[in-house]
């Protein structure tokens, strides 16, 4: 039997590998436009919105949670994996302009194991101008994180300004958090741990350090990295 008949009888035997996503060229996506939809490249679509006054001018600013478009699962029955990018649009008058732009903050429709959400809404918000993104990841050790941005008007960029981290066995309670402010290097880390007979976290441990301050744009993090 030749190599080729060999390697055919061993790709039939072997089930079809389910789509990679494919990241959001962000060269793709327009410096301005006059509604949302312009900001968005053929093979994408809208997955969620928030609007709210970023740049403190007054003017309603949006945020887009982009998705790649495309069925949940394949002919077998194997779900897809769609890639899912952020735009954070700027309101001048009636044109918007392009602040912000990630292919990476946020967790592609599978990968963040069993507790991905394929349509996940919500996970990004605004309060009292911040840009926040919350998201978990993992099954029996779980991470959640919360990151915190605020536009700034030197740079006209968003900047890194605060990490929530926590990492949780959900099987016995054990929980590492860590906060970190980015603005003053503050940083906070605690150990806790479930208590049945309160039927609360119980904090085992506490300490703070500071950190080096170094900015950090949304387009510089990456949510694999927590």
């Amino acid at each position: 039997m030749t190599l080729t008949v060999v390697g055919l009888l061993l790709s039939l035997s072997l089930p079809a590998l389910a789509q990679e996503p494919t990241p959001l060229e962000l060269s793709k996506v327009p410096q301005e436009g006059k509604t949302p939809q312009d900001f968005v490249p053929s093979g994408w679509k809208i997955e969620d919105t928030v609007r709210g006054d970023l740049d403190k001018n007054g003017s309603e600013d949006v945020v887009l949670q982009l998705v790649e478009a495309g069925p949940d699962s394949n002919a077998e029955g194997e779900v897809l994996e769609h890639a899912r990018a952020l735009l954070v649009l700027l309101a001048d008058g009636a044109t918007l302009r392009r602040a912000g732009a990630s292919n990476q903050v946020l967790y592609c429709t599978t990968c963040a194991g069993t507790l991905s959400t394929p349509g996940a809404v919500g996970q990004v918000k605004l309060q009292k101008g911040v840009l926040l993104v919350e998201q978990s990841s993992g099954s029996r050790e779980m991470t959640h994180t919360l990151l915190r941005f605020r536009f700034e008007p030197k740079d006209k960029r968003f900047l890194l300004i605060g990490e929530d981290v926590e990492h949780v066995d959900r099987a016995t309670g054990g929980t590492q958090k860590t906060s970190t402010n980015l603005l003053t290097g503050q940083r906070i880390s605690e150990k806790l741990q479930f208590d049945e007979k309160k039927n609360k976290n119980v904090t085992l441990s506490t300490q703070k350090e500071k950190v080096p301050v170094k900015k950090v744009f949304l387009e510089d993090v990456n949510i694999s990295k927590y």
